[in-house]
C-alpha cells in the first residue's frame, strides 16, 4: 500500500465538486442591477425618431422624440416633430399641444405657426388658425403658407 496517500472519505471528492457547482448555479440566479447610460445625443434621438416615423413605427418615433426633448428641453425640433407625428395620425389636439411647445422655444418660427394653423383648422378653430397663419406670413411668405391660408379661409366661408 502507498504510504504517501491520504486517507480521505470516499464521498469527499463528490462534495468538493458539488460546492463550486452549487455556487455557480446560485450566482446565475441572483438578480443583477445593470445601469445603462444613454450615450445618444438629443440630435441622434431625434434622427432615429425621424427614421422610425418614415417606416411607420409611430410608437418608437414618439419614444425617440421624447428622449430628444428630455435631453435638450430648450430645443424646439423634437416638439415640432411630435406635433407632426400626431397630426399625421389625426390627433389634432395633441398635435396642437406639441406645436405650442415648439413655439414656446422658437416663438417666431413660421413653419411651426403654419403647422399649428393646420391643426387648429382641422379642429374647426378657424379664427385662431387664420390669425396664426397670418403671423407666419408676416415673417416670410411661402407658397405652403398661402395654401394653408386659402384652406382656412375656405373653411371659414363654409362655416357661415
Amino acid at each position: 500500500m502507498d504510504k504517501s496517500r491520504l486517507h480521505l472519505p470516499s464521498r469527499l471528492p463528490l462534495r468538493a465538486a458539488l460546492l463550486p457547482l452549487l455556487c455557480l448555479v446560485l450566482s446565475c440566479a441572483a438578480p443583477r442591477i445593470i445601469l445603462l447610460e444613454d450615450t445618444r445625443s438629443a440630435e441622434q434621438h431625434n434622427d432615429l425618431g425621424v427614421i422610425y416615423e418614415r417606416k411607420g413605427l409611430f410608437d418608437l418615433a414618439e419614444r425617440e422624440y421624447l428622449k430628444a426633448a428630455g435631453k435638450r428641453k430648450e430645443w424646439m425640433v423634437p416638439y415640432f416633430n411630435l406635433g407632426n407625428l400626431y397630426y399625421q395620425q389625426g390627433d389634432y389636439v395633441r398635435s396642437e399641444g406639441f406645436y405650442r411647445e415648439a413655439l414656446e422655444r422658437s416663438p417666431t418660427n413660421p413653419d411651426v405657426m403654419n403647422n399649428l394653423a393646420n391643426a387648429l383648422r382641422m379642429q374647426g378653430r378657424f379664427d385662431e388658425a387664420r390669425k396664426t397663419i397670418e403671423d407666419a406670413m408676416a415673417i416670410v411668405s411661402k407658397e405652403e403658407y398661402l395654401d394653408t391660408y386659402r384652406r382656412v379661409l375656405e373653411k371659414e366661408r363654409r362655416q357661415f
